[in-house]
C-alpha cells in the first residue's frame, strides 16, 4: 500500500509557490491573514492565480477530498442532461436546489472518511461514513430523493484516492482498479453500515410520499460480495439499470471510465463536455434501457476525477 501523504496534489513548478503552500500548512486554522502578512514579500512576487493555486495546495487532504466531492455533487445537476434535473428544469420529485444542497451537505462525511483513512491506512470500517453522508445529505432539504447512486459510486473511489494516490500522480485507470480493491477489503461491519445507509436513503426519499420498498439483504462478508449477489440477482430478469449499476463495482467502474475519457476528449464549455460524457454512456450498446439517473451519477464522479486529475487547474466555465 502506498504510504499516505499530505503533500500537495501537484507540483506547480515554483519553489516560491510550494514554499507558501507548505507554510500555510504549518499554521493553525483561520490564520491566513497572519500568514499573508508574515510572507507578504513572497506573495508580492506571485501573481493572483499563483496565489489561488498555492491556497488550494495548502488545504489538508481531508479538506481537498471533501471539497472536491461536494463540488462534483453540486455541479452535476447544472448541465443540460435530457430527463434529469438541470439548471433549466426540475422534475416532479426533485429540484435543482435540493441536489445542490445535498451535494454541499456531504462535505463533513467525506472529511471524516479521509481522517479515518489517514489514521488507519486500510478500508475496514469506512462505510459508517457512507451512512453519515446519506443522512447529512438531507439537511435543510424540504423533500426530494437522496442521490444514493452518486454516494455509492464515489465512496470507494474517493477512499482509493486517499489511500493509494492522494497526490494524483498516477492514472485514473489505476485509481478505479484500486477502488475495486477497496470494496473487496471491506468487512461485515461495513456491510451493516452500508445497508443502514441504503435504508436511510429509502426512508428519506420515500417516507413523505407514503411509499416503501425492502432493501435487498445478503449474507456476505464484504460490500463487494453484496454487489456480486445483487448483480447475479438483477441479471436473472432484473432491470438493466440494476445490472449496470452493480457491474461497476465488480469490473472496476467501466462506465465511469467511459464517462471520464469522453469528458477529457470533448471540446467546448464545461457543461457541454459533461453532456457529451452523459450521452456516451447512454449510447453504449450494453447500456440500452438504463435509467438516465444512472448516467448522471457517473457524471458526478467524472467531475470529481477531473478536479483531481485534470492537468489544467482552471477548467470549469
Amino acid at each position: 500500500m502506498t504510504k499516505l501523504s499530505l503533500e500537495p496534489a501537484s507540483d506547480l513548478g515554483s519553489d516560491k509557490l510550494m514554499f507558501v503552500a507548505q507554510e500555510f500548512k504549518s499554521q493553525q486554522p483561520h490564520s491566513f491573514q497572519k500568514k499573508f502578512l508574515k510572507n507578504r514579500l513572497t506573495f508580492i512576487k506571485m501573481d493572483i492565480l499563483q496565489q489561488v493555486e498555492a491556497a488550494y495546495n495548502a488545504l489538508s487532504l481531508p479538506e481537498k477530498e471533501a471539497r472536491n466531492i461536494a463540488m462534483a455533487c453540486a455541479l452535476e445537476p447544472l448541465s443540460d442532461k435530457p430527463g434529469c434535473v438541470t439548471r433549466h428544469e426540475d422534475t416532479p420529485k426533485n429540484t435543482l436546489e435540493m441536489f445542490i444542497a445535498g451535494g454541499v451537505n456531504v462535505y463533513p462525511a467525506y472529511y471524516h472518511l479521509a481522517e479515518h483513512l489517514q489514521r488507519n491506512g486500510n478500508p475496514s470500517g469506512i462505510y459508517k461514513f457512507f451512512k453519515e453522508a446519506v443522512i447529512l445529505s438531507k439537511a435543510n432539504r424540504e423533500g426530494g430523493q437522496i442521490n444514493l447512486g452518486i454516494l455509492e459510486f464515489s465512496f470507494p473511489i474517493v477512499a482509493a484516492h486517499i489511500l493509494y494516490d492522494p497526490s494524483s500522480k498516477d492514472s485514473v485507470d489505476k485509481l478505479l482498479t484500486a477502488a475495486g480493491k477497496v470494496i473487496k477489503e471491506t468487512d461485515q461491519e461495513d456491510v451493516v453500515s452500508f445497508l443502514e445507509g441504503k435504508e436511510a436513503a429509502r426512508d428519506i426519499s420515500f417516507s413523505h410520499r407514503g411509499k416503501q420498498y425492502e432493501v435487498q439483504r445478503h449474507d456476505v462478508d464484504s460490500v463487494f460480495d453484496f454487489y456480486k449477489q445483487e448483480f447475479e440477482r438483477e441479471s436473472n430478469g432484473g432491470h438493466p439499470t440494476g445490472v449496470i449499476h452493480n457491474k461497476q463495482f465488480l469490473k472496476n467502474f467501466p462506465d465511469i471510465k467511459i464517462s471520464y475519457n469522453t469528458f477529457l476528449q470533448s471540446k467546448g464549455k464545461f457543461s457541454q463536455r459533461l453532456v457529451a460524457a452523459y450521452n456516451a454512456v447512454l449510447r453504449k450498446k450494453e447500456n440500452q434501457g438504463i435509467g438516465v439517473g444512472l448516467a448522471a451519477d457517473f457524471i458526478a464522479v467524472t467531475i470529481y476525477l477531473a478536479l483531481n486529475y485534470n492537468k489544467n487547474f482552471y477548467f470549469i466555465g
